[in-house]
């Protein structure tokens, strides 16, 4: 008696379940119109979803692009106003140079290190690359003989500042090493 009920619950719970499976694709199938509609929108909002977050993805990389492309532009235009800056105060340095007044220099110097991009400005001597002026007095005197090759106006980047070395010649020979050390602009 326990077996036949024990099959009779089994045969009604494998019964149950067809029937509810049919009870559902019945309703489908006598609902199909609905259905369908209801799976078209599914789709199409599937698909609007998936198509959002790609074009979201583009316009970020778009935009990256731009913003790397507008970076080295404006580093470019920055680092041509400052050779341009330099190339202007060392005529000044050249003119007071070639009347032996350094006291002159020494007060460009202290009213353009208040420019805040700038961190320190050097004249260096072309024969002994001995410091002879800087708004930083601790160089003053030292040597620096890394100078020595420069022939044209250079800059010299790493990743906190740069420097503008330029030389200053007189009639026929280099009378000064001028040397501005700028905040790098990009890191601001």
């Amino acid at each position: 008696m326990k077996q036949e009920v024990e099959t009779t619950d089994q045969s009604k719970n494998i019964e149950d379940t067809p029937k509810k499976e049919n009870k559902f694709f019945k309703f489908v199938w006598k609902h199909k119109y609905y259905a369908g509609l209801i799976l078209a929108i599914f789709i199409i909002s599937l698909w609007s979803v998936i198509r959002i977050s790609l074009l979201k993805k583009d316009i970020i990389t778009q935009k990256q692009e731009i913003t790397t492309s507008y970076e080295l532009r404006l580093d470019s235009l920055n680092s041509e106003r400052l050779l341009l800056t330099a190339k202007t105060f060392s005529w000044a340095i050249r003119s007071e140079l070639l009347r032996d007044n350094q006291e002159q220099i020494d007060q460009f110097f202290n009213e353009f290190i208040k420019n805040p991009d700038i961190i320190k400005l050097q004249l260096i001597n072309p024969e002994t690359f001995v410091v002879e002026l800087s708004t930083d007095k601790k160089d003053e005197g030292k040597t620096n003989i890394s100078y020595k090759f420069i022939t044209e106006q250079v800059i010299k980047k790493d990743a906190t500042d740069f420097l503008i070395i330029t030389p200053i010649t007189g009639l026929n020979k280099k009378i000064g090493i001028f040397v501005i050390q700028f905040q790098n602009l990009t890191n601001k």
